[in-house]
């Protein structure tokens, strides 16, 4: 019985994707977005990543923005499709300097530096989706999937900026776009072709520095709890951090703190490999 999280590049899809930066900038940077996002939501992280010399790609997932649709949608399929994004040639092996991923692209960031921890020297992870509902809470699971589809099928811009009052203008209309740009098909493929949405325990086969940044745990759409920060920096290789006053998405309320967190754990690396 397949779980959903076994990576297969046999069933893969290349990755459309944007940059920022010089082609040759000293480091690179790979973001992964979100559920129902797109690689362009990354905007305001990536112009300021490349001000500090960075070369930033941001791919689409499948199913989001203009990256190929499938048929079935299982995190290790994401996994799959992301580990072919190298910052080199096809068949160079070099390793991205960070990996910056958010919500659902941090469950797939974790899933690929478990099983090839050549892909990246270090990872961000922004509040992300590490485990779903459907085990715990199947009713909270179920409304939770109603909510995204209706995301999708009827984005509103209004709405969205009243929701989150500390996004800038752009986000709103970006999240909107990538929003439409989403199938129903994608939204439940996503959420229901992975039989138990579980990664926590792969941090034990993660050998790179990892920064979990969580949003603060006051606001309900907080992915990453107290409690599973806590569990999570018993690991050697595993930091983890509160983005307090921010909700889930920390890189449209506080794209300075993600870039900060860039920064120090790439600097951390830089002075290693150095020594």
């Amino acid at each position: 019985m397949t779980t959903g999280l076994e990576i297969d590049e046999a069933t893969s899809v290349a990755l459309p994707w944007r940059e920022w930066g010089a082609a040759d900038a000293p480091r690179t940077a790979l973001l992964l977005h979100g559920l129902s996002s797109a690689g362009a939501v990354w905007w305001r992280v990536a112009d300021l990543l490349a001000a500090r010399g960075f070369r930033v790609v941001s791919p689409d997932l499948r199913g989001h923005g203009d990256a190929p649709r499938t048929l079935r949608y299982p995190l290790g399929a994401l996994a799959a499709d992301v580990l072919r994004l190298r910052p080199g040639a096809a068949a160079d092996g070099t390793p991205w300097n960070v990996v910056v991923a958010h919500s659902l692209g941090g469950a797939i960031a974790v899933l690929a530096l478990a099983h090839y921890p050549s892909w990246a020297r270090t990872a961000v992870l922004v509040d992300p989706a590490l485990r779903n509902l459907r085990a715990d809470n199947p009713v909270a699971f179920d409304a939770f999937v109603t909510a995204a589809i209706a995301e999708v099928e009827q984005p509103d811009a209004a709405e969205i900026g009243a929701a989150h009052p500390d996004w800038h203008a752009e986000d709103v209309q970006l999240k909107v776009r990538a929003a439409q740009q989403t199938s129903r098909h994608t939204v439940e493929g996503v959420l229901g072709d992975t039989a138990r949405w579980d990664v926590e325990s792969q941090f034990e086969r993660i050998a790179v520095p990892v920064t979990v940044l969580g949003a603060d745990p006051a606001f309900p759409d907080a992915a990453v709890s107290a409690a599973l920060g806590e569990r999570l920096a018993v690991h050697p290789n595993v930091g983890y951090a509160v983005a307090t006053g921010s909700g889930h998405s920390i890189h449209r309320s506080d794209p300075e703190r993600v870039v900060a967190e860039v920064l120090e754990i790439t600097a951390s690396d830089d002075l290693e490999r150095a020594s």
